[in-house]
């Protein structure tokens, strides 16, 4: 329901798909890792010459926005972290893990096997629709995602910043990048929404990124 309200507000919105997830599950490989995500979204942006754009980047998506941030700076007009990661250069995803997540991670890479998704319970999700829509559609992710270290830019471009941390998700890894980007003065907005923001607080969240643009 997000999408159509920021395209009524006037905006021009695609939702492209990394390989190996959502539709594009077929595409499962034990190839494809941190860059062929980059790689997706920098072909998405010059293949439909997007420009001005305001990267939405959510959980390990932080991570991919990143990465193209770095790819097609002169093309992005702010950047929006929804509840997600935000690497440093030279870092992966398992850099910050924390909990029984990192065994379970690490069990997948050694067996090179893809990543298995994480229940919805653990991201503080209770409302039972959400629950019964998005279940059918979670799929494994490729193991190398989550390992491979991001090429980021060093020094943050002078554009706007925003980092959303949702409340309902405890035990996240999501706190430590609130507190550090609020501590070097990006804008931060904590809201009282499970992980999935998008599906459970639609009108705050598109409220949020119409005035992050």
């Amino acid at each position: 329901e997000l999408a159509p309200k920021l395209r009524a507000a006037g905006h021009n919105v695609t939702t492209p798909t990394l390989t190996g997830l959502g539709e594009r599950k077929h595409t499962m490989n034990d190839t494809a890792d941190l860059k062929t995500h980059i790689q997706d979204i920098v072909n998405h942006i010059e293949m439909e010459d997007l420009r001005n754009i305001d990267l939405v980047g959510w959980s390990y998506g932080g991570m991919v926005t990143t990465g193209v941030l770095a790819r097609v700076t002169d093309r992005i007009r702010s950047m929006i972290y929804l509840d997600a990661f935000v690497p440093e250069n030279g870092k992966a995803l398992i850099d910050y893990a924390e909990g029984p997540v990192v065994k379970i991670f690490n069990d997948a890479k050694n067996k090179a096997q893809p990543l298995p998704a994480i229940p919805l319970e653990v991201f503080g999700v209770k409302d039972p629709k959400i629950i019964e829509f998005v279940k059918p559609r979670l799929v494994l992710q490729p193991w190398r995602t989550s390992f491979q270290p991001v090429e980021a830019l060093k020094t943050r471009p002078n554009i706007p910043f925003t980092y959303v941390r949702c409340l309902g998700f405890v035990n996240s890894p999501f706190g430590y990048f609130h507190d550090k980007l609020k501590a070097e003065g990006v804008k931060t907005i904590e809201i009282k929404a499970s992980h999935l923001c998008m599906l459970d607080s639609v009108e705050e969240v598109a409220n949020i990124l119409l005035t992050s643009a």
